[in-house]
C-alpha cells in the first residue's frame, strides 16, 4: 500500500514537471522536479562540480519539500566549504540554511547485479523522495561522474545530471540512460540526507523514517532574476562598435528581455526584445541587432529589462555619448634645409632638407622663379611616406649652373594627405 502511495506521489511529481512553466507563474510555486531547481548558472560552477551540485540539488528539494522559502539560496558557492575539501566531496557533513541543518552521510552500494542495484536505487529513494546523490562510471568519457537519483518508475531510474543542466542547457530530470551515467552497476556509493534538524532544535524521525514534515505542495520564492558579467558604454567614437555581453539569470524561467537605446528627448532610437524561455540568456545573442555604429554624436540611455515568470525589473540603466573625434591637423614642416643667396653666373648649388609630417606625404616641388614669375627651373617627386629627402630626390635635377643673370626666388612646396604648403620661398641673385 505504501509504494503504491509513493508510485502516486511521483507520478504526480513528473506531471507537475511537465506543466508548462506558465503554470508556476500563475500559482508563484515552484514543484521539487521543476528544472529551475537542478539549473546551475556558469558563474556557480567549477570543473569537477558535478557531485557538488547533485548534492545542491538533493538539499535545495529536501528545503522545498520542508516549506522553505529560501531553497534557491543553497548554491555551490555557499555549499563548498562545508561540502567539499580540496575539491572532493567529503563523506558526512552538514549544511545549514534557512533554519535547517542538514546532515548528509555516504554510503557503499552492495547489490551484485544491475537489477539488485536498481532495486537498491528504488528502496533508497522511498525513504528519501528529495533524492539521493549517486557516484560512478561515466559513459560519455574516462573517469567518474555523480548525479541525483530521483525516482524509479517501473523498474527505470531517474536521474538529474549537472552535465545537462548547466549554463544554457536545461533538461530537468531524465532516464538513467538519458544521463552521462553507464549503468547503475558501475555506481559505487552514494550519498543521502540522514536527518535534518529544525532551527528551534526539534528533530526529523530518524533515517529509515519517511522524513517530515513533507509538503509535496510548492512554495512562493521571490525571483533572483539579475545580469552578471554585463558591458556598459560610456563613450564611444563615432561609427565605432559596441560589443554588447552579459548573462540574464534568474531562478524562474525568462519570459523577455529587452535592450533598448534612448537619445537625449527620451526618444528611443533602436530596441530589440528576445523571448528565451529559459533559465539564462546571453546578451551576446542581441549584439548583432543593435547598431551602436550608427547612432550620431550626442547623449544617449542604455537600457537593458527583463521579465521573468515572477517579476519584471530594469538591470542595467546608464548613460553614454557618442563623441565625432577629431580630425589631427597636418604638422608638415621642413628642417635642415638651405635656399642660396648670391651665386656667381654658371654655379652649381646643392639644395637640401628633411620634411615631414603626421600624414603622408604625396608630393614635393623645388622650383626657381624669375621676377616676372615664371618657372625657369622645376623638379617634382611623388611619395607615400610621412618624410622626403629633398637632397637624394630632388637635388640632380636642379641645375642652377644654367641660370641667367638676375634675381630670382628658390621655393620648396610640399603637399601631404591633409594640406598643400609652400616651406620654402627665398630671393636670391645671379651675378
Amino acid at each position: 500500500m505504501k509504494r503504491r502511495i509513493l508510485s502516486l506521489f511521483i507520478a504526480a511529481s513528473l506531471i507537475v514537471c511537465a506543466l508548462p512553466a506558465a503554470a508556476f507563474a500563475d500559482t508563484a510555486t515552484v514543484s521539487i522536479d521543476d528544472k529551475a531547481v537542478v539549473y546551475t548558472p556558469n558563474s556557480d560552477y567549477k570543473s569537477g562540480d558535478c557531485i557538488l551540485t547533485a548534492s545542491r540539488n538533493m538539499i535545495r528539494r529536501a528545503a522545498i519539500l520542508r516549506g522553505s522559502k529560501e531553497w534557491s539560496n543553497i548554491t555551490n558557492a555557499s555549499l563548498r566549504k562545508d561540502a567539499t575539501i580540496f575539491g572532493l566531496l567529503w563523506h558526512n557533513f552538514s549544511h545549514s540554511a534557512d533554519g535547517l541543518k542538514y546532515t548528509i552521510k555516504c554510503e557503499k552500494f552492495k547489490g551484485k547485479t544491475e537489477k539488485e542495484r536498481i532495486n537498491e536505487f528504488e528502496a533508497l529513494i522511498k525513504d528519501h523522495p528529495e533524492g539521493v546523490v549517486v557516484w560512478g562510471k561515466k559513459s560519455s568519457s574516462f573517469g567518474e561522474h555523480g548525479v541525483l537519483l530521483t525516482s524509479v518508475i517501473n523498474g527505470v531510474p531517474y536521474a538529474a545530471d549537472s552535465a545537462h543542466n548547466l549554463g544554457e542547457k536545461n533538461k530537468g530530470i531524465e532516464k538513467w540512460n538519458k544521463t552521462t551515467m553507464y549503468s547503475p552497476l558501475k555506481c559505487t556509493q552514494y550519498w543521502y540526507i540522514k536527518s535534518v534538524d529544525i532551527a528551534k532544535g526539534a528533530p526529523l524521525p530518524a533515517p529509515g523514517q519517511p522524513l517530515a514534515p513533507i509538503s509535496a505542495g510548492a512554495v512562493n520564492t521571490e525571483s533572483t532574476l539579475k545580469i552578471s558579467d554585463a558591458s556598459i558604454p560610456s563613450a564611444i567614437n563615432k561609427g565605432k562598435a559596441f560589443y554588447i555581453e552579459g548573462v540574464v539569470e534568474s531562478n524562474y524561467r525568462i519570459s523577455a528581455v529587452n535592450i533598448s537605446i534612448m537619445d537625449s528627448t527620451g526618444s528611443v532610437v533602436i530596441s530589440e526584445t528576445e523571448t528565451p524561455n529559459a533559465w539564462n540568456y546571453s546578451l551576446k545573442k542581441l549584439d548583432s541587432r543593435i547598431k551602436f555604429g550608427k547612432l550620431e554624436a550626442g547623449s544617449y540611455r542604455y537600457v537593458v529589462r527583463a521579465n521573468d515568470e515572477k517579476t519584471s525589473r530594469t538591470l542595467v540603466d546608464c548613460f553614454f555619448r557618442v563623441v565625432e573625434k577629431k580630425k589631427a591637423k597636418s604638422t608638415l614642416k621642413i628642417k635642415s634645409h638651405n635656399a642660396p643667396q648670391t651665386l656667381s653666373l654658371g654655379q652649381k648649388y646643392v639644395i637640401k632638407g628633411k620634411i615631414s609630417s603626421n600624414k603622408i606625404v604625396t608630393k614635393v616641388t623645388a622650383q626657381v622663379v624669375d621676377e616676372s614669375g615664371n618657372t625657369v627651373i622645376k623638379a617634382s617627386a611623388r611619395n607615400l611616406k610621412k618624410s622626403f629627402n629633398i637632397k637624394k630626390k630632388l637635388d640632380p635635377k636642379m641645375k642652377f649652373g644654367t641660370l641667367q643673370r638676375g634675381s630670382y626666388y628658390y621655393k620648396i612646396i610640399a603637399k601631404d594627405t591633409k594640406q598643400t604648403k609652400t616651406l620654402v620661398n627665398k630671393a636670391f641673385i645671379v651675378n
